[in-house]
């Protein structure tokens, strides 16, 4: 499927009239109607709001001049989300990798090279940025809520937000005692047999000192060994999966305009790394089916520290966040995923992060005018050891990073309809980087680079009210990832260092909303331009640099809804197309020869995704509760040369339950039809290797609270 600029503006312009109809009819029914013909009152309900910090105050989401995705706490807490996966059953435009090689999120065709340390999508956790991004981040438990912001958010973000941001909030504490208690076990259809899988949560929270203290602590454990067969030894544990998470969290009132919030989360992982396979030529395998010959193991530790003071007076709130990182990762792996008697690849990285912001901003949300002014400053230590390749090369790198930044933004009323809004940030950042290289063979180097770079990320939109819950919009912003050092393949001090990439983001949407909050829509068109894209070269000897000499185009448009039918009843869906192309991209061959790739498509950008879903919920102590959702995307490639590809998939989940007072007890089935997917793939000079995708999973969850 391709889509032209044509076809793409008579999309718009029949979803346009299609979105007209509807708020022309919604204004219809949202009408008082107090009485019917017998002069009965009809039954009325109202959803409370949700207010997001998408834009560092409070506010709807329908104010939001941009497009801003919100994953509620009920969605996110239920069995069958796979983690991360949850935002591509929610948000369209969107793709996940959960792979052994990277965890990572692509927002509207953007992500970085597989051997960089940043990403262009933003992961906050409480507040706190995490160098890594989803690659470090812990897994999604006890959460309270998940935004997902599309396009550039450096105003007021900073680096590696070039595509958009997801923010995390764990649970806050309760202020009444509390209690709650998980078991669940579930079955994944594998390789040679179903294969059983356990997780057990508890959480405990209440007050310690009324009025002024309150505390929660819940801890996460799951444990399975995988659905893959090993056939070189007969194992099958080459993809086992132990987690642990511990989630805590206070909240003390130090006075009655103070608020001083201190949070941690800790996740630890072990993963069998015995995944990859081959799907063509003489070494393939079924699925689920792999070939190791070298024990293959990947450990990682994150750990996330935040403490927030909040304190509000005379109309100004006044909002400090200090942070502290950790992140651990150690891995061995099977260079050729075969018997081939090859040394394995080995990766040790550690990576450390101080953050501190402060924020002023006013406190006036129905004032004429509101703004918003902070600092922001980090420091960032790592070092990486990798050791790759037979004969045995070792590359041991040490980086230190420091980053300043000012930023502000306001938003006027310039009449009772319009509003505009502009902000900016500039943010200077210093790197230094040195790496020892010894090839095995005798030969060995030291290099060091330092670079510095200052960069200012306007952003400026106007909103207009078209009609009472009825809202235009339209921006554009810069966004830009940093440059940085090529930990994995570089020789010398000329590939050792890369600069950053910069874009630029138009977007106009419109969101509607009806019904006292319970119907919900929003229409976006986006269209970026990339420069200085950071893409992988060839260089003598087989090594690889990084190159800033790509550019590229995005463009497309998305819709969703989500209605609350009735008091039970809910139900949601998006749709996402979007054309992304690389217009001028050229690399060198491990020959030495030039590849022209202009044209090709972005690596994990689908024409098209979607997803719909609806739920069942009883607002009693007893009661049949269940949801059902399907989400889909259109074939898209992993590589830039556009050889490894994806096909088309849907895959459809379920969940029924019953609650019974305190507890309840639920059936769910996760990839219902047992659509093989991928979570990576990549062609090599001995065929394509894939690593598949989540099985079919059917499993039984209990809870009880108190």
């Amino acid at each position: 499927m391709r889509i032209g600029k044509r076809g793409l503006g008579a999309t718009v312009s029949v979803m346009a009239v299609c979105l007209g109809n509807v708020v022309a009819h919604a204004q219809e029914v949202s009408q008082p109607q107090s009485k019917t013909a017998n002069d009965q009152a009809l039954p009325v309900f109202q959803t409370e709001p949700v207010l997001i910090d998408a834009r560092r105050w409070q506010e709807t989401q329908d104010r939001v001049p941009g497009s801003v995705s919100v994953i509620e706490k009920s969605a996110l807490d239920r069995p069958a989300v796979d983690d991360l996966a949850v935002i591509a059953k929610k948000v369209p435009n969107v793709q996940i990798e959960q792979s052994t090689i990277l965890k990572r999120v692509v927002i509207r065709g953007m992500t970085a090279t597989d051997t960089s340390m940043q990403d262009p999508v933003g992961y906050f956790v409480n507040d706190v940025a995490l160098p890594h991004g989803a690659m470090q981040a812990p897994r999604l438990f006890d959460a309270d809520s998940m935004e997902i912001l599309k396009g550039p958010q450096g105003t007021l973000y900073g680096r590696n937000t070039e595509a958009g941001a997801i923010k995390v909030s764990t649970a806050t504490p309760d202020w009444s005692n509390s209690a709650e208690i998980g078991l669940e076990t579930y079955f994944e259809d594998g390789a040679r047999n179903w294969t059983p899988g356990y997780v057990a949560n508890a959480r405990v929270s209440g007050v310690l000192v009324p009025q002024k203290a309150a505390a929660s602590f819940a801890v996460r454990g799951e444990t399975t060994d995988g659905v893959y067969y090993n056939q070189y030894d007969d194992s099958k544990k080459g993809g086992n999966d132990h987690n642990f998470t511990s989630s805590a969290g206070l909240d003390i009132w130090a006075g009655d305009e103070t608020e001083i919030t201190l949070k941690s989360v800790i996740d630890r992982q072990n993963l069998g790394k015995q995944r990859l396979r081959y799907v063509e030529g003489a070494r393939a395998t079924d699925r689920f089916v792999t070939n190791y010959n070298s024990t293959s193991y990947d450990d990682s530790l994150t750990a996330v520290q935040s403490l927030r003071v909040d304190h509000e007076f005379e109309g100004l709130k006044l909002t400090s966040v200090s942070g502290w990182t950790h992140y651990d990762r150690d891995f061995q792996m099977d260079l050729d995923a075969w018997t081939l008697p090859a040394l394995p690849s080995q990766f040790s990285n550690q990576n450390d992060a101080l953050s501190q912001e402060l924020r002023l901003s006013s406190d006036q949300p129905d004032a004429d005018w509101r703004w918003l002014a902070g600092l922001y400053g980090f420091y960032e230590w790592s070092n990486t050891d990798f050791r790759f390749s037979t004969p045995r090369t070792t590359r041991l790198t040490d980086i230190e990073q420091t980053g300043v930044a000012a930023f502000g933004q306001v938003e006027v009323n310039v009449t009772e309809k319009v509003r505009l809004g502009g902000g900016a940030r500039l943010e200077r950042i210093s790197q230094d980087g040195s790496q020892h290289y010894d090839s095995g063979t005798g030969s060995q180097a030291y290099y060091a680079a330092q670079n510095t770079t200052t960069t200012l990320l306007p952003k400026v939109s106007v909103s207009y009210d078209v009609a009472d819950g009825v809202m235009a919009y339209a921006s554009y912003a810069r966004g830009y990832l940093p440059g940085g050092y090529n930990y994995a393949q570089s020789t010398d001090v000329a590939g050792f260092t890369y600069d950053p990439e910069y874009s630029w983001t138009a977007e106009t949407g419109v969101k509607f909303s009806a019904l006292d909050g319970r119907l919900t829509t929003g229409l976006s068109m986006f269209h970026t331009k990339v420069t200085d894209m950071q893409i992988v070269d060839f260089v003598v000897g087989g090594n690889q640099k990084v190159s800033n000499a790509g550019e590229a185009e995005i463009y497309g448009l998305e819709a969703s809804a989500d209605a609350r039918v009735t008091e039970d009843w809910s139900v949601y869906g998006s749709f996402g197309l979007q054309y992304s192309e690389a217009t001028s991209y050229r690399v060198t061959t491990a020959t030495g020869a030039t590849q022209d790739l202009s044209g090709n498509r972005l690596p994990m950008a689908a024409h098209y995704t979607y997803a719909v879903g609806l739920s069942y919920r009883q607002d009693a102590d007893e009661g049949w509760f269940g949801q059902a959702g399907l989400n889909g995307s259109g074939p898209y490639y992993f590589n830039s040369q556009n050889t490894a590809r994806q096909d088309a998939y849907a895959i459809t989940d379920a969940e029924i339950g019953y609650r019974l007072g305190r507890s309840e007890i639920s059936i769910w089935m996760a990839n219902i039809f047992d659509q093989e997917i991928y979570r990576r793939a990549t062609a090599t000079m001995s065929g394509m290797v894939v690593e598949d995708g989540q099985a079919r999973t059917i499993g039984v969850n209990w809870r009880v609270k108190w």
